[in-house]
Parts: structure tokens; C-alpha cells; sequence
């Protein structure tokens, strides 16, 4: 049967997202909306935003593919309007994942010393610390979160020894001033990883498009004053920004930490540390995440205004794009490039498979949040079962590769 719909244009396209976005979106930057304009950096779109935009675009018979909507925050409107109507290829590059800042940072240190296998800081990565405050939301940072366990093994895997230099106690201005010691004291080997408020670099576009977004990031000293360099290893991106602005965006109140490391007597891990470490992070049935958003749907549903559902998952996408940390276990325990590169991709495509079913309960719990249709909430509560069962299934075959792992090297 012939599809009675008109081919979509970009220019259809760009004037359908115009109106959405000052329509029932009542998107406050409009004034900046334009052919390119940046969904994320311009329009100020975080991830909520653009699954309530993909949800208008879909009820107008536009639907945006999950690869389109991973790479929408980065995207300019027209970019995102050719995507829509076809004209764009598919993104034939890999995922940019960004898993951990602080795990990134002290990997960063490893990789510039010989290449040193850093996988094994990401062990136990996909079960990382989950928060549901006071309200029912899910949060990637929170006060109670020090980052003591990273630290720790950082130090028993590799030899680093990161220590907290921040002062909770202090002024900013004290915690500026400790900053500005160790950059004057930095030399090669050094590293100085500041917490700061990405949002408050303009130059830096990032994935999830928040406000407030705490993040840690590398800092060095140039030639010039004004300027330092941020090193930025859970982007991979690097470069020159002004000293002005970075000294801005670790003041600012919704961010607070700050580690130094060097990389005196670094060596890589051995096997028995590696063992501990999945002995001590390893659990066969656990699933905090897939739990803790079945507390928050749950919660939620039974209570006014529901709303309030959208903002207590706003920062799942920070969350579970750790679930490619399993990528990395099965690096250590397997023979990927070898006899196991063809269980290897099975299970990366099972790993894809589970956080695209993250972000599709979180599409189905804005759509409930927006219309209140019981069939949305049973269904994201069903995905939810399911899920748990495909990520159990991953860590059976972790665990049947540890097993084997571990007995050759015994």
C-alpha cells in the first residue's frame, strides 16, 4: 500500500520542530532558534527536553531513530531536520561513550605513562553508586558520594595515590587559592582534576545539555596566565580555555572537589588484584539501576502533580551509559581479538541493547508523565522486567569468563 503521507523536507522539518518548541514546549530561547542553532548549547534542550521534543515529533508522524536522538544535544536544528527527512547518512561512527569522570581522569594518567591497561578501574562500573534523594530522583552526584572506592583502587591496581585536596570546610575563595597553589606547583606527571560546572563553558559542548552539570575534568598551566588547559578524558577533548572562565565554573555553587595524583611509582595491576577488585564489585543478580528506577516509576505514579516524573529521571542518560563498563570486563577476561571476537560482539550487542532499553523506559515514562495512560506505565514497568532479565544474562557471561580467566592464571 502506498504510504498516503507527503516525503518529509528539511524544511518541513525545521518548521515542525519551530513549532513544537514554541508551541506546547514553550522553549524560553527562542529567540536564538534558527537553521543553527544547537539543540543542547543554544536552545538549552537537556535530555528530558528532547524526549519530550521526540515524543511531539513522533504524534506528528515524524519519528526520530535512537542513533538521531543519541546525537541530538550536539546537534544543530538543521542537522537534526535532515536527519529527520533522510537527507543525512547514517553515523557510521563509533558511540563517544563517556562513563565516569574521575575513572576517566585517573585512566588518563595511565594512559600517558606507557599505555598502562586501564580497564580495570572500570570493574564494577555498571553497578556504581545510585542515589534516589528525598523527592523520588535519581542523581550522578551527591554530597554523600566521595569517590573513596576509586581512590582506593586506584592505589591497590596501579600504585596512584589520589588525594582530596578540596576543603568542605573552606570558603571558595580558600579552595580557589589551593587551586591555584597546585597549578603553580604542577609539572609533568602531576595531575590536578578540579570539579566544575560544565554548564559555565560555553565552549564546551556537552552530551547531556544540563544545568547544573558537575563534572571533573584535568587542569594544567600554560605559557600564558589567562589561559590553562582543560583535559577532559570522559569527552576526549582537550584544548586551551580561558583561566577566567574555568576559575568561574569551579566556583560556582553546585559544584564542590578537587583530587591531585602524580605518577611516582605507577606500575600496572597485577592478577590478583584484578580478581579482588571483581570479588569485591561482582554481583550475578543485582540491578541497582533497573531498581531503583522501578522505586521512582512506582512512586511517582501514585502521586500529584505527576509531572514531577520528568525531573526525577532527568540525569538517567549520565547513568546509564555506565553499563558499557561491561566492555571493558569482558576486554580483560576474554580473548576478543582472538577465539571469543564473535561472543565478544554478541554480548557488546546484548550491552547496546540494555542501555537503549534504559532510555526507551525513560522515553515511555516522560510520554506517561505527559498524557497519565496507564498502558505507558505498565509498559515501562514491563521493559523494566525484562531488562533486569537481559542484564543478568550479560553478567553470566562476565562471570563464565572470569571463571575461565581466573583458572588459567592460577
Amino acid at each position: 500500500m502506498t504510504d498516503p503521507r507527503p516525503i518529509l523536507t528539511p524544511d518541513a522539518a525545521v518548521s515542525c520542530i519551530r513549532d513544537i518548541l514554541s508551541g506546547p514546549m514553550a522553549c524560553q530561547r527562542m529567540d536564538d532558534f534558527g537553521p543553527q542553532a544547537r539543540l543542547g548549547h543554544d536552545l538549552g534542550l537537556d535530555s528530558v527536553a528532547l524526549m519530550t521534543l521526540m515524543l511531539h515529533l513522533d504524534e506528528a508522524g515524524i519519528p526520530m531513530a535512537e542513533d538521531t536522538f543519541d546525537r541530538a544535544p550536539g546537534m544543530t536544528v538543521q542537522a537534526l531536520a535532515e536527519a529527520l527527512a533522510g537527507v543525512t547518512p547514517a553515523d557510521d561512527e563509533p558511540v563517544d561513550i563517556k562513563v565516569h569522570c574521575v575513572v576517566s581522569c585517573i585512566c588518563q594518567a595511565l594512559k600517558d605513562n606507557g599505555g598502562i591497561d586501564h580497564r580495570p578501574m572500570y570493574l564494577g562500573l555498571w553497578d556504581g553508586q545510585v542515589v534516589i534523594d528525598g523527592r523520588m530522583r535519581l542523581s550522578y552526584h551527591a554530597k554523600g558520594i566521595d569517590h573513596d572506592f576509586y581512590r582506593h583502587w586506584a592505589e591497590r591496581l596501579f600504585g596512584l595515590r589520589v588525594r582530596s585536596w578540596y576543603d568542605g570546610a573552606a570558603s571558595k575563595g580558600a579552595n580557589l587559592d589551593r587551586l591555584h597553589a597546585l597549578l603553580a606547583d604542577w609539572r609533568p606527571g602531576r595531575y590536578v582534576m578540579p570539579m566544575i560546572d560544565m554548564f559555565l563553558l560555553p565552549q564546551r559542548d556537552n552530551k547531556f545539555a544540563q544545568d547544573p552539570f558537575p563534572h571533573y575534568a584535568l587542569i594544567e598551566p600554560t605559557a600564558d596566565p589567562g589561559t590553562w588547559l582543560m583535559r577532559d578524558p570522559d569527552f576526549r577533548w582537550e584544548g586551551p580555555l580561558p583561566a577566567s572562565d574555568l576559575r568561574a565554573a569551579f566556583l560556582r555553587d553546585t559544584v564542590a572537589g578537587g583530587f591531585a595524583f602524580d605518577t611516582a611509582g605507577i606500575h600496572p595491576a597485577r592478577d590478583a588484584d584484578i580478581r579482588a577488585m571483581h570479588d569485591a564489585t561482582f554481583d550475578a543478580q543485582a540491578v541497582p539501576l533497573i531498581d531503583a528506577m522501578r522505586r521512582i516509576l512506582q512512586a511517582h505514579a501514585t502521586s500529584l502533580p505527576r509531572p514531577d516524573l520528568e525531573p526525577a529521571l532527568r540525569e538517567l542518560p549520565v547513568i546509564a551509559i555506565r553499563k558499557y563498563a561491561y566492555e571493558h570486563a569482558l576486554a580483560i577476561f576474554g580473548d576478543i581479538e582472538g577465539a571469543d571476537h564473535d561472543a565478544f560482539e554478541e554480548c557488546c550487542d546484548r550491552i547496546a541493547a540494555l542501555h537503549g532499553g534504559l532510555n526507551g523506559v525513560h522515553r515511555r515514562a516522560v510520554s506517561f508523565s505527559r498524557t497519565g495512560m496507564p498502558g505507558d506505565l505498565a509498559a515501562a514497568l514491563a521493559d523494566l522486567d525484562d531488562l533486569a532479565a537481559l542484564e543478568r544474562g550479560i553478567k553470566a557471561t562476565l562471570a563464565q569468563w572470569f571463571v575461565r580467566w581466573s583458572g588459567a592464571r592460577a
